[in-house]
């Protein structure tokens, strides 16, 4: 296949959703292909368009089990089928082409551009709850790690708007989420667009609820034959904006991670191997 073609055939196998649910203009949009490609690849598999491609994607979405308790039979139906070694492979090959996808021109695009918000903040607060609150907790880490000024949105005690009482104009929040997608991030979100702070989403759909209020959106699959979906994909694109943001501060990240490291080194953080004795 063209060059031009593979894009839009890896897209539709990364965005079924999107594929289903957004119009052929706005997916070559999203692409950066011309829509006649669309048309093109859509008649190299033997259709006579790409709205016949939309429909069946739009079927299949439609026939998607619906909450944890399908997808459990369908993946439970699968091992009876075909075994626990090829489940095994399939999960861990899913995983492998999500992440893999965020090497692509779209994602490393999406990536820049929420950096470029991210870095010109006063101040990033980090939103995640239910599963995406791991990603959230390992952002704000492995940021505060280089010296970025991040607080973690944790909500203990039920203190989460409080925290953002403090957000403004000048900061950012990266917000966590992925479908099934939790009210309450919504509504923090929200809080926080209306104080005028810079949102970024990191979630799972260009059509999710926090995209719509996201100055910028890193969308990652949450897609596997797994009972729950994958979060791997969102540690990823989690860890590449913090390092990305690292990077762009230079030698105040060096000057950070250097004081961590000696502060660690001296409060005896890690386990470290025993020395070999040498023989005599």
């Amino acid at each position: 296949m063209p060059p031009q073609l593979r894009l839009v055939g890896q897209w539709v196998m990364d965005h079924p959703r999107e594929v289903a649910l957004l119009s052929t203009r706005e997916q070559a949009r999203r692409i950066a292909v011309p829509a006649a490609t669309m048309t093109r690849f859509a008649q190299r598999l033997g259709f006579a368009g790409y709205d016949e491609v939309r429909r069946i994607h739009a079927d299949n979405v439609r026939q998607l089990p619906v909450g944890f308790v399908g997808k459990a039979e369908a993946m439970v139906a699968r091992q009876k089928k075909q075994g626990a070694a090829v489940l095994a492979f399939d999960l861990v090959e899913a995983m492998t082409r999500n992440v893999g996808a965020l090497a692509s021109e779209t994602a490393s695009r999406q990536l820049v551009d929420a950096v470029r918000i991210l870095s010109r903040a006063s101040h990033v607060y980090v939103l995640g709850q239910r599963s995406s609150f791991a990603v959230a907790f390992h952002f704000q880490y492995v940021r505060a790690f280089a010296g970025g000024r991040v607080t973690l949105v944790d909500g203990a005690g039920g203190t989460a708007i409080d925290r953002l009482r403090q957000a403004g104009r000048n900061d950012a929040l990266l917000v966590v989420s992925v479908r099934p997608y939790t009210r309450l991030t919504v509504d923090y979100a929200a809080y926080a667009d209306k104080r005028g702070v810079a949102i970024v989403a990191l979630t799972d759909s260009a059509l999710a609820p926090i995209a719509r209020l996201a100055k910028a959106s890193v969308v990652v699959s949450t897609e596997s034959p797994s009972f729950f979906h994958t979060m791997t994909p969102a540690f990823a694109a989690a860890e590449a904006l913090a390092a990305l943001l690292a990077a762009d501060d230079g030698d105040d990240a060096l000057s950070a991670i250097a004081a961590a490291d000696r502060e660690l080194l001296a409060v005896d953080a890690y386990v470290t191997p025993p020395r070999r004795r040498r023989p005599r």
